[in-house]
């Protein structure tokens, strides 16, 4: 029997659909509180303005990942372009930003974990941050989590509690939330949403799915930005209308006076499932860079692994919104500068001179690197003043 071929647009919308599954995580629940301090006009502004800046960024790096040969990670593109000190910082910066971001889940994640056996079970809600971090730990012990594979799935749930959030709020919702602005917060939004766009890990991962049609990179980014961008307006568009002032800083639980025990219930379980499996997908990533980039041993790169996010969280990490904002704000924009500096140098390097390249102008570049300049001086400032 004649095989039938696969539809040569099947890889592109994979692409598409990685990036959508890989980017959207638990900074979404960040945005309608960020949405709520600023105005949601004015987080709606920075949405666009930097969610522009970051594809402007990622097709940068797409440009680099496509004209350079071999698989690389940020770390590894990083490290062929600028040496290997370069290559070095680039590595730490992304174990502090994983670090950062599995601390964000557990905030969260015993969050939803209260709402849902706290009832029942009783207990202060940092016992269910803890036992977060145990349910993880057990999933990954040996390395591998059944879990963290079900990438699909996970990404199909994520989706679905953000729909289901969405228009469970969107009965309440109340223009006059939405009309308000206050301008002396108008920098809350920015790490926030760097946090919760970044996504320039699946660069490559897109690139790899789409094989001899990488040249369709750029449009597969462009397209996924635009729906997450779109999501995350209409979420925050949902529950800043419908909670305004009263917004919380994880949205989840600033919905259940108005939507019930039942919705209470229903979020609780799905967002505890994809918690608990983005937060073993982080953990099983960097053990494996721990095992095979630097030759720790299992355990003791499992233990290293859990033990930093612990830790952080006990002597007091949180505050989720400061820390996914000095997330995105800081650590991203040292990831960005390093990106901008290996696109500046792959455009001077003889690949482009025998090649077509993407031909970014200078200005563009320089002006995102005062961009992420300014916003981690200012985010500094903000920590410590």
């Amino acid at each position: 029997m004649r095989q039938i071929p696969a539809h040569p647009n099947i890889p592109w919308f994979r692409a598409v659909g990685t990036m959508v599954g890989s980017v959207i995580g638990v900074g979404v629940f960040g945005i309608p509180y960020a949405f709520a301090r600023s105005g949601y006009l004015l987080g709606l502004l920075e949405l666009l303005v930097v969610g522009g800046l970051l594809l402007a960024l990622q097709l940068m790096y797409a440009e680099v990942a496509v004209q350079t040969p071999g698989r690389y990670r940020i770390a590894g593109y990083v490290k062929h372009y600028l040496g290997s000190p370069w290559g070095g910082i680039a590595t730490v910066l992304f174990m502090a930003y994983t670090w950062g971001a599995m601390v964000a889940y557990v905030i969260l994640g015993g969050e939803f974990l209260f709402t849902l056996l706290g009832p029942v079970l009783g207990g202060s809600v940092v016992w269910y941050h803890l036992g977060l971090v145990v349910l993880v730990g057990l999933l990954t012990f040996r390395g591998n989590s059944q879990l963290s594979k079900a990438e699909t799935p996970i990404v199909a749930v994520l989706l679905f509690l953000f729909a289901f959030m969405s228009l469970a709020a969107l009965p309440y919702v109340d223009l006059g939330n939405l009309a308000r602005v206050s301008t002396p917060h108008w920098f809350v939004p920015y790490g926030v949403i760097v946090f919760a766009l970044s996504g320039l890990g699946v660069v490559p991962e897109m690139k790899d799915i789409l094989g001899k049609q990488a040249s369709r990179l750029p449009h597969a980014l462009v397209v996924g930005q635009a729906i997450i961008i779109f999501l995350y307006a209409t979420f925050a568009f949902a529950v800043v209308g419908a909670t305004g002032i009263f917004t919380t800083e994880k949205a989840f639980d600033g919905l259940v006076p108005l939507l019930g025990r039942t919705f209470a219930i229903a979020g609780a379980v799905l967002g505890s499932l994809t918690v608990a499996s983005i937060f073993s997908q982080l953990t099983i990533q960097l053990q494996s860079t721990f095992r095979f980039d630097y030759g720790i041993g299992l355990r003791k790169a499992w233990l290293l692994t859990l033990a930093v996010p612990t830790a952080a969280f006990l002597l007091g990490a949180r505050e989720f919104i400061h820390l996914i904002g000095f997330l995105g704000a800081v650590l991203g924009g040292c990831v960005g500068i390093l990106l901008i500096l290996t696109y500046e140098r792959l455009q001077r390097s003889p690949v482009c001179r025998t090649r077509t390249c993407l031909d970014v102008p200078n200005v563009v570049s320089w002006g995102l690197v005062a961009v992420f300049l300014g916003g981690m001086v200012y985010a500094l400032f903000d920590l410590f003043s």
